[in-house]
C-alpha cells in the first residue's frame, strides 16, 4: 500500500475518534520546497518526500478552530520550516559540543540497527513532542538499518531504536495500535492528545 494510501487510512482513523484530524493538516508541499529542504540533508527517501507531497505538517494550536490533536503518538507532525529549525537547533548542538559531552549517556535497544549517539547530522527531525524530543527519520543508518527508517531521539531519550523500517511501515503500525486517548479535562478545554508508547 502506498504511502498515501496509509496516511489517508490514519486520517480517517484518528476522525473516527473525533479528534479532527483532517482540521490539522497544512497544505501539500510543493516540490521545490521538498527539494530544498532535503538538500539540507543530501536528499529525502522517496517515502518521506510523498509524505510532505500529502501535507506541509500540522498546523499549530493558533491557527485550528475547534480541537486541536497530534497526528502522531505524542508528537506533533512538524511542518519542513519547523523540521528544518529543528534540524538547525541538532547542528547548533553538534557546533557547539563534543560528541563525548553526550554519547557516554546513550543506549541502543537490543540489536536495533541505529548509531549509538545523541544526535547526526543525517537524521531528520519528523514529529516533535513539545520537548525537544523527535521522531527522526534516518538517512544514513549503519550496517542492517534501513534508509528512511524511523527512530527516536531528544533530550529525554537516551535509548535509541527503530520504531520501523520505513514511513510506510510506521503509518502501518499506527493502523494496528492501540491508541491511548485524550483525558476528559484536555477534550474539554479542545485538545485531543492522544498516545500510543510502543510507537514512540
Amino acid at each position: 500500500m502506498t504511502v498515501e494510501a496509509l496516511w489517508w487510512r490514519w486520517v480517517d482513523r484518528l476522525e473516527e475518534r473525533g479528534w479532527g484530524a483532517r482540521a490539522m493538516l497544512r497544505p501539500p508541499a510543493g516540490d521545490d520546497v521538498i527539494a530544498a529542504a532535503a538538500e539540507v540533508v543530501g536528499g529525502f527517501p522517496d517515502e518521506l518526500a510523498a509524505l510532505y507531497r500529502i501535507a506541509d505538517g500540522q498546523l499549530e494550536t493558533r491557527y485550528v478552530r475547534g480541537p486541536w490533536t497530534n497526528l502522531f503518538p505524542g508528537h506533533e507532525f512538524l511542518s519542513l520550516a519547523g523540521a528544518r529549525r529543528a534540524w538547525q537547533g541538532w547542528a547548533d548542538i553538534r557546533a557547539t559540543y563534543a560528541p563525548a559531552d553526550f554519547d557516554s549517556m546513550i543506549t541502543v535497544r537490543g540489536d536495533d540497527p541505529v548509531h549509538r549517539v545523541y544526535t547526526r547530522a543525517p537524521w531528520w527531525p519528523l514529529a516533535e513532542d513539545g520537548g525537544g524530543n523527535h521522531l527522526m527519520v534516518d538517512l544514513d543508518p549503519p550496517p542492517g538499518g534501513t534508509v528512511g527508517q524511523v527512530l527516536v531521539a531528544g533530550p529525554d531519550e537516551d535509548e535509541r531504536r527503530v520504531l520501523a523500517p520505513g514511513i510506510g511501515v510506521y503509518l502501518a503500525a499506527l493502523l494496528d495500535a492501540d491508541l491511548d486517548p485524550p483525558d476528559a479535562d484536555q477534550l474539554a478545554d479542545g485538545v485531543a492528545w492522544w498516545d500510543a508508547p510502543g510507537l514512540r
